[in-house]
């Protein structure tokens, strides 16, 4: 058994990743157009109806722009307090799934599915890993500061898409307003690309994560890069194994197979 994890699209513009195994097509998140969306599913030989669901991390634009008319297509996966403040700023949403204990985790199709919390700005945000048998992997971007759960949750994933939202020294000197440069710094924010070193090293010292995929990379405060030398060096210093691969805004990643 095994899954396979793509990046559809992944930055401040919108985001999207296709969980497959053999018998299950899961979306994480639906940020972008339902028409790319659909466009992007047609590759796989899929439709958005023949999605089994797609789970949402939280609710900001970046996250949920399509799903107002994905959800009547297929069943939607959210925490309810998620939810409810979706629906507050999108209107109804259709087909949302009711899990009795979200955050302890469902199956949907062959695939388990794990919450987990992470710190961002939003109403519950969370973190998913995906498992079918042995194989495991992880989406985990909009992440104020890392924390000891998030390093549990992933270190058991054989693949993992992280963020590397921004170099702070680029965020520093560059144009957003003041109010805007606090919020991405602050530990409600996004992470580093230094700080999504740290994790990386962690990863490389004990896990099971053989590829890392950066994402969410900030369009005007990074460059994908810098987020990737950056992350490189520091596996390079740690004599690690790890494949480095990147995420984009506007070009599908490739296919991470896990096993």
């Amino acid at each position: 058994m095994s899954l396979r994890l793509v990046s559809l699209a992944s930055g401040s513009k919108g985001n999207a990743t296709l969980i497959l195994s053999d018998k299950t097509a899961l979306l994480v998140d639906a940020g972008i157009s339902f028409s790319r969306i659909r466009e992007e599913l047609r590759d796989f030989g899929l439709s958005p109806s023949s999605l089994d669901g797609v789970i949402i991390t939280h609710e900001h634009a970046d996250h949920v722009r399509g799903l107002p008319k994905l959800s009547e297509y297929c069943r939607v996966y959210a925490h309810p307090l998620t939810a409810k403040e979706i629906y507050f700023k999108c209107g109804d949403i259709k087909n949302v799934a009711d899990v009795d204990y979200y955050e302890g985790g469902y199956t949907v199709g062959d695939i388990d599915v794990e919450p987990f919390r992470i710190p961002h700005d939003a109403v519950y945000p969370m973190a998913y890993s995906f498992r079918v048998g042995e194989a495991r992997c992880s989406v985990a971007t909009d992440i104020g500061v890392p924390t000891l759960g998030i390093l549990r949750n992933i270190k058991d994933s054989r693949a993992v898409l992280l963020e590397a939202n921004h170099d702070e020294d680029m965020l520093r000197q560059g144009k957003y307003p003041p109010y805007l440069k606090t919020r991405i710094l602050s530990d409600k924010g996004h992470l580093s690309n230094a700080a999504t070193a740290r994790i990386a090293a962690r990863l490389a010292a004990d896990s099971a994560v053989r590829d890392i995929m950066l994402g969410h990379i900030s369009e005007n405060n990074n460059t994908e890069k810098l987020a990737y030398d950056t992350v490189c060096a520091t596996l390079s210093e740690c004599d690690s194994e790890i494949a480095l691969h990147v995420a984009s805004q506007c070009v599908r990643s490739e296919v991470l197979e896990v096993l």
